[in-house]
Order: C-alpha cells, then structure tokens, then sequence
C-alpha cells in the first residue's frame, strides 16, 4: 500500500514538474477595460490576468481597488505555489497549507474566509510561506528587504498595515515575489506567533520614533507606577479575583481600561494588539479555554483570562499587558511599558459539585457541569524534535496493562550527564530502561490534520505495522507539540486509491479512509462512540463542493453509512444513559461531590461521607462510585453521587459538608474543609414555552463578540440561547450576524439551513464594536416582501461606534424592520443609551438581562412580541426586579440601598426588615431616582435589638401588595 506523505509533497511536486514561468513584459491577451497600460501597476496586473492568477470580470474589469478576501488570497497561492499539486479548491488549498501553518484567518474558520485581508495580515503570511515566523512589524521589514514593498519611506506606519489589501496591490506583491525568487512554499512547524522575530532587524525609526524603536521594557512593581504618559494612559487595572486556588482550573478575568497618551478617550471602533504574560507560566486563556498570546483591546479596555497552575505551594504572579504592533501616534507612550497586575495563587483542598440534569421535556439541553476526570498529560519524548517518528508494534505493548503505552524512535540529538551532545537513534520502550515506553491515550491523536480516537489510532497503527516490510515491524508518523504542551501524534497518507476518486481532497478521502478501519453497523457498540463521533466531526465541516465530491463516491452510500453508524452509536448512549438512570426517577438532578487535595489531583480512596443538600432536601452519599457508573458501584472510587427528585430550572444553590470524623489518612490535608460548608450556584438552562402565536417572518441576529463581551458573559450563554431562539422561532428568513471589529454573515436562510452551521458555538470575542456594520448588513439582507413581518434582535453591551446610527435608523423604518436591543450584565458595564436610541426609534424594546436567567426571559419574552406582534414589556420579571442590594457597616453606620429595573414601574415603596428576637424591625427606603431606593442610619438605632444576620428588601406596588424580595446579609 502507497501512502501520500505531505511532508514529501515538494518532492513530488517537483517530480510532476509544476512549474510557473518567471513574470515577463508583456500585453495582456484580454484588453483590461479599467486599467489602462499608462497605469504603473498594469505590467503586474496583465501577468496576474495572463497566468490565470487573477481573473476578470464579464465585463473584461480587473477592479483594481476591490478587496482580496481570504479566500481568494489562499487560491492565488496555490495556484503559484511550485509545492502545490492539488486542485484549486478552496477547501483543499486550505488543508494544504493548514499543515504548513500559514496564517490564514479562514484555515479554522469557514466565516473568515470572506474576510478581506489586511496589507499586515499578507506580510505575514508570506513571510510564513517563506518560512519565517513573524509579527507584522518584521514581516513587513521582511517585504521590504526582499522588494516585495518600494515605498520610498520603508517605515511600518507608511506600509499601512491595517489597510485592507487591493486587487492591485496583490497583483504587484505576487509579481514582484515570483521575479524575485522562486515562489515555493517552505512554511512553518508551528503555529504563528512571532518566534522569529530575532531573525529580523528593525532599523532606527521603523515604528515611527526618532531613535530606537522598542524601548527596553521597564520593571513596574506597581500597577500604576511608571513614567508621568503612562499614568495618563492607564486609568485602572482590575482584577476580579486576585486570589485563585491552585488547581488548575480556578480563574480570574484581568482588565485594563485605558486612555490614550494624552489623556484623550479612545474610540469604540478603535482596537489595539497587547501581549500577555505570565512571570509563573500560568496560561492565558480565550473564553474557549484555548490558549492565547496575544489579545486585542475594545475601545478602551483589553482583558484576559488567567487560570491558575496547579501548584503545592503558594506564590505570586504577575500578569504583564505590553501593546505591540502598534502604528497609532496617540498610543506612543505605551510601547516598551508593561502593565502589571498581581494575581497570588494558593493550593487548598476543595470539595468540589458537579451536577447533571435529566428531564424527559428537555432532553435536548445538556444541562449540567460535570468536570472531567482528572487527567495528567502525557509525558512528551523529551528528546525528540518535532519531525517524523517511528512506532513499533504492537499498540499497546500490553492489552491487558491499566495503562497505554507504545515504542517509538527517532534520530535525534541527546545531552548526557557530562553535557556533550550526542546524535543516536533513541528508541523510547526499547531496550534501553532509561527511556520507558511512553502513554499516547491522553494526547491528541490524529489522521492527517483531524482528531481522532484511540481505538482508531491504535487500528491504523496496527494495520501498518502488520504490512511493514522492516525488520523490526515499525511505520511513521509525526510528532508535534500542541500550544498548551501536549504531544501530538499525526498518522499522515490517504490510500492513493482513495485520493484519487475524491479529487485529492483531503476531509473527504479521511472520511473513507477511516470509515474502513471501523467495524460493521451491526457490531458497533459504545466503544466505538467516540471514533464515530469524530468521523461526523469531519463531515459536518465539508464544503459544498466537498460534500458533493463525497455523494459521488460510490453512489453516496458511505455518506449515508457515516449517518447511520451516528444515529447507532447515539441509541446505544441514550440506551446506557437510561439503563444508569435510578429506578422509579421520571425526572431528577444528579450532584456529584469530588474531594480534591491541594494542588488539583482529586482524592480516589476516601473513606467517609458527605452531606449534599439541594432545593430543601439533604442527603448523604459516600465517596464510594463514580460518575460513570454509579449504580454499580464501578470504577474507580472518589465521587459522591446523590440523586434528587426535583429539576430547577434557572438558578439554584448546592450545599456540602464532610461528615465527622474525616478519614484519619487525609486529617492533615482536609483540615481546611473540616465542618465547612461549601455552597455552589448551579443553573440550569430553561427551556421555550409552546409558541402561542405563528407568524410569516425574517429575523435578523446581530451578536455582539467584541472583546469587551467577555467580561459581562464569560461562558457564552447569549450564543447558546441565541441558537435556541432562533429554532423557537422558525422564521421563513434568518440572518446570523456577528459583529466585533467588522461585521460577518454566519448564515442565511432557512431555519433547518441556518441550524447546520456552527453560528455562533465557535464564535470567540475579540477586537472593538461595530454592531451597527452589524445591523447595517442585516438590513441588507431583508427581502422586498412587504408581506412578512421583520425584525432585529441585537446582543451587546452597547459600546459601540455610532457613525452609522442615522442611516440604519432611517433604513430600518424604511423597511419598517423593528429593532430589539439586548444587554447583559452590570448596568455600570453597559452603555443602553445606544441600544435604547436603536429599539425607541423603530418601535422595538430594549432590555437589561442581569444574568442568564433573566437573558432567557427576554428572550421568551421577544418570542411574542415578534410572532404575536404584541407591545414588549421592557420589564423582564416584575418578580425578579432588584438589580443590586444590599446592607453595610462602617464607621457607626448603617447603610440600606437597592436598585431596582428601572423598566418595572410598578414599585411604590421600598423597605428592609430585619429579622430580631423583640421582633421584626422596618425601615422604609428613601427613593433617591426611578431605580435607586437608599437610607443610612446610626448603629444605636439597632443597638436595643438583637439582630440576627437574616435581612429582606421587600418591594409593595401602590395597593400594598409584596411584588419582590430579596434577602442579603450586612457586609463591614
């Protein structure tokens, strides 16, 4: 059997001898209508047109100023790439090159790929085709010193990095560079990210100053110390916990508001480039959970999320925001500064809840956060270089083993004790005990570029070694290592015979290749549930095209088979999920307890009990099961599991207690959880209420993902539900936009079209506000049909632009479109002026959701408004209505404040009781605004009470009747 090797694509490609002429002097075989010859691009232009690069229109127009998408650009590459054999299809070009680790913002994302490109974003990436790794700053050096880029200037800001890409200017780049040299990929081995920087000199005066360009950063031991500009730049830093448990899953969100250099606000629109960094190494996280270097500013503030290490000892951290890549005079002051924020990090034991929710009205939701199982990385071969290894066989050495180990080899250089360096075959699991057999279960596995699983890792491996002709039996694969530390083992090569009938098309021949590796239907069972889950996850991400190509194979039937093997596996989940359910429990919520030693690593042999209580009933569970089977008691031991009868949904809290006396193994580790009561606020997601209504509509979403959106919804709710509400609705037209930066199309179209496509489940907040792009496009999208209703439902905090707000106002009520605005969070992060503007002007509503509950009955709320066309209440929940309250001490005082949903208007009067042994003692607030009720008294007003902790705010409507409470406790 043949394998095609990709890391021996430029072999072959030149055994094919793909080759493109050197650019020459010549006219245009097509008169290009719109570039005349006078014009000082036109020789690269008519090579581009000649050599098939580029393209005109039917009216024979280049359109020299239009934007190069993405999309178009990975073609052009492809199409002079001298290392490229495949066809030009955009989705195989991009699998192509997604190997060679070219930043193409589309790669991942099919949404980018009809983004335009930036003149930065093209430096970049031809730097990387070239085989550099570089930030825009060194990659535009990079253009200039191979004369890729003749400006006379020959500084980054005169290089307009941000400006998007032209057709001309493409045009001439690509001319200049297959001139130049030979245009042949070399690529990187790693992601993006700067790591040859060094490599590049930046001459004096490149970034803009007098003399030298990056200032030596300075070493602020303060948050807000350093020079006078700085100061005037940085107005806060904000850390929301500043005390994490070391564990590595305890996280804070850090942010940075700032102004620029001269004290001036900066735009909404405006966005900014920082580097984040860790003096501990803690990772600096999306809201993902993917790691991240680098973080884009919204307007005024950048953030990101920290997770704490697991650590045995305390220690603390500091957190540095450095600008860089920047072009914009007004933000001078800050390059070479570093703004540091201090985060401790402290081990402690932990009982930690997890909880999962089974109701058979809402089986669609997976309600629940059960964390998974402890699990230690794999050890990397330390060793090894990132390049092609071998495997010898079997996989696993021992079946019967508790854990997965395999052998493999590489040439590679090794230091010895003395510290000389040594080049040897190093063969981990051999015969050498100082190098054992290596784990693979817990690290990421993969067929070409795909995520798969063990049992398809170890069928593949297996397969080849058995038809290995070498003596041992071994075959190749490559070793990389991921961003977060983990090794990757990628199994490269699609049968010839495969790749061949599926026009070299990289998901498509994986789907088949690894299709024949799994048994047949009839002999599936729940450990193959994971391999064909994965096998989905590639056909759910075909193009168009690509799905085309896969239904002529064979008739279709293997599309139909990947279908089929689904639907199998998923009965037999659902079936084991039942079977594991208790007896006699129609509905019910399932709390699991876990006991955590300082440091993260769960305690798997505790002998005792813990008392869990939830909505008013307490149980006591044993650490004796565990989350896979607990009604067998298998596996192994460490989590207590307690089922209730009830399911609440929206927000409820979970209490545990260990029961006396702690395991007299772990006294000394646990003493910290000894009689403490640790409470946990669970939520549980609602679900729709049948539609009261039906109604002919087209509906716009527009969701905001600024970077600013992390702080006000950290888990991404709005996306979840935002999908929920738009299969509620079942509009006849749905258009998905998200808006950070710029403005993108996620889909169109029917409700069943619009809910295959990921939406807004991939979509991650970065860069500034423009929800009015967002809407503007939305609006564009509306058909002519007078007959339908339509309607636009924004998400945002409301920090935005508001360049365009006269014109989408003005088109809305033209098309007679009314605008529904969202916001979430703190009101004090929220700017509703803008989103009251947009939803008064055109006869929508705005609404504040405080959390998640109250977004989820907005959201009811809008589903009658829009498919009843009934007046919408800004008052979510006239039961739910306090904002903020609360009770405090200090100074010999008592302050009494809330504030209420300005929206609800029918609260009268507002009082606070507090419960006492003489009986209940009323104050009645003073109403200071329509939201705001406040009163303060002496503490000798209460000192002839004896008061207890126990404090309500009760709101009465005008006729005396409780319309809210809320109970709070005194803070000092």
């Amino acid at each position: 059997m043949v394998y095609v090797k990709k890391t021996l694509l430029s072999l072959l490609c030149f055994v094919l001898l793909l080759t493109i002429a050197t650019p020459t002097v010549t006219h245009a075989a097509t008169t290009i209508r719109d570039v005349p010859t006078s014009n000082t691009n036109y020789t690269a232009i008519s090579w581009a047109v000649d050599n098939d690069v580029m393209s005109l229109n039917s009216a024979n127009n280049f359109l020299p100023n239009e934007q190069v998408t993405d999309r178009e650009l990975v073609l052009m590459f492809a199409k002079l790439d001298r290392n490229y054999a495949l066809s030009y299809v955009d989705s195989v070009a991009y699998n192509f090159y997604s190997d060679f680790y070219l930043p193409f913002s589309g790669t991942h994302v099919n949404a980018n790929r009809t983004k335009a490109v930036t003149r930065g974003q093209f430096a970049r990436i031809y730097a990387a085709f070239k085989g550099l790794d570089l930030d825009e700053p060194q990659a535009v050096q990079y253009l200039y010193a191979n004369d890729l880029s003749t400006n006379p200037t020959k500084t980054f800001a005169s290089f307009n990095p941000s400006t998007k890409l032209t057709r001309s200017e493409a045009a001439v780049f690509l001319y200049r560079a297959v001139q130049n040299s030979s245009f042949a990929l070399q690529g990187l081995k790693r992601s993006a990210a700067g790591r040859d920087n060094a490599s590049v000199t930046l001459p004096p005066g490149f970034m803009g100053s007098g003399s030298v360009d990056f200032e030596e950063p300075k070493n602020n031991n303060n948050d807000f110390t350093g020079p006078e500009y700085v100061n005037n730049a940085l107005q806060s830093i904000v850390v929301e916990k500043p005390d994490l448990i070391a564990n590595d899953v305890d996280s804070t969100l850090v942010t940075v508001s700032l102004k620029a250099c001269n004290g001036d606000p900066i735009a909404d629109d405006k966005s900014y480039t920082f580097r984040v960094t860790s003096s501990y190494g803690a990772k600096i996280v999306d809201t993902s959970g993917e790691a991240v270097r680098n973080v884009q500013s919204d307007g005024s503030t950048v953030s990101a999320i920290v997770i704490a290490p697991a650590l045995t000892k305390s220690v603390r951290d500091t957190i540095s925001f450095e600008l860089i890549n920047n072009t914009d005079p007004a933000m001078k002051c800050l390059v070479g500064e570093k703004l540091n924020a201090h985060v401790r990090y402290t081990p402690q034991p932990e009982l930690r809840i997890d909880y999962q929710v089974y109701d058979p009205e809402n089986i669609d939701d997976d309600n629940g956060s059960v964390t998974p199982p402890y699990v230690p990385y794999e050890k990397l071969p330390e060793f090894f270089t990132e390049n092609l290894i071998d495997v010898y066989g079997p996989v696993p050495l021992d079946d019967d083993a508790d854990e997965k180990l395999f052998s493999i080899g590489q040439q590679t250089n090794v230091t010895d004790a003395l510290g000389n360096v040594q080049n040897i075959y190093l063969q981990y699991g051999g015969s050498d005990p100082r190098y054992p057999a290596l784990g693979y279960e817990h690290a990421v596995l993969q067929f070409e570029n795909y995520d798969i699983s063990v049992y398809l890792f170890e069928k593949i491996l297996n397969d080849r070694i058995d038809t290995s002709i070498t003596t041992p039996a071994k075959t190749e694969i490559m070793y990389m290592i991921s961003d977060d530390g983990r090794p990757i083992y990628r199994i490269q090569g699609i049968d010839d015979a495969i790749a061949s009938q599926v026009e070299n098309i990289n998901p498509v021949g994986s789907i088949i290749q690894l299709m024949s590796y799994m048994p047949e239907e009839r002999d599936l069972t729940l450990e193959h549930y994971d391999s064909v889950m994965k096998i989905y996850t590639i056909l759910t991400n075909l193009s168009n095209y690509d799905r085309t190509v896969l239904l002529k194979y064979q008739g279709g039937q293997l599309l139909g088979q990947v279908e089929a093997y689904r639907e199998r596996v998923e009965a037999l989940k659902e079936s084991a999920d039942a079977a594991s359910r208790p007896s006699g429990k129609d509905r019910y919520t399932k709390v699991m307890v876990t006991l955590v030693r300082p440091g993260g690593e769960p305690v798997t042999d505790y002998q005792g009990t813990v008392k869990i209580k939830f909505d008013g009933v307490e149980k006591t569970a044993s650490f004796v099961t565990n989350t896979s089977d607990p009604l067998n008691n298998t596996g192994n031991p460490g989590t207590a599991v307690a089922y209730f009868d009830s399911v609440i949904y929206g927000k409820s809290k979970v209490e545990a207690v260990l029961v006396n006396p702690i395991d007299p193994r772990y006294t000394t580790i646990l003493k910290d959880l000894k009689d403490k009561k640790v409470t946990e606020e669970i939520f549980t997601n609602p679900y729709f209420s049948k539609n009261s209504c039906s109604l002919t509509t087209e509906v716009a979403y527009v969701v905001d993902y600024s970077s600013s959106m992390k702080t006000v919804d950290p888990t991404n709710y709005r996306g979840k539900k935002m999908i929920e509400f738009i299969d509620q609705l079942k509009a006849k037209h749905n258009i998905v936009v998200e808006t950070n930066t710029a403005a993108t199309v996620l889909g169109e179209g029917t409700t069943e079209a619009v809910l295959t496509k990921d939406l807004y489940q991939a979509s991650k907040e970065k860069g500034a506000t423009d929800i009015l792009a967002g809407i503007d496009i939305a609006l564009s999208k509306f058909s002519n049909d007078t007959r339908t209703s339509k309607a636009i439902v924004v998400v945002s905090d409301g920090k935005t632009s508001k360049s365009k707000m006269t014109k989408v106002i003005n088109e809305a009520k033209k098309q007679n479109v009314k605008i529904y605005t969202v916001s979430m969070g703190k009101k004090s992060q929220v700017n509703d002026a803008t989103l009251m503007q947009l939803a008064t002007a055109t006869d929508g509503a705005y609404f504040h959701a405080l959390d998640n509950l109250q977004l989820h009955q907005v959201f009811q709320k809008l589903v009658d408004a829009i498919l009843c066309k009934t007046p919408a209440s800004s008052c979510i929940n006239p039961e739910d209505l306090f904002e903020e309250a609360g009770v405090s001490l200090r100074k010999g005082y008592i302050t009494m404040s809330a504030r209420v949903d300005g929206n609800c208007q029918n609260v009268d009067k507002m009082n606070v009781r507090f419960k006492s042994v003489s009986g209940d003692i009323q104050f009645e607030l003073q109403k200071r605004s329509d939201s705001v009720y406040m009163l303060t008294k002496t503490v000798q007003t209460m000192q002839d009470f004896k008061v207890n902790n126990e404090i309500e705010f009760v709101a009465y409507d005008k006729d005396g009747n409780i319309i809210a409470l809320k109970s709070v406790t005194i803070t000092n």
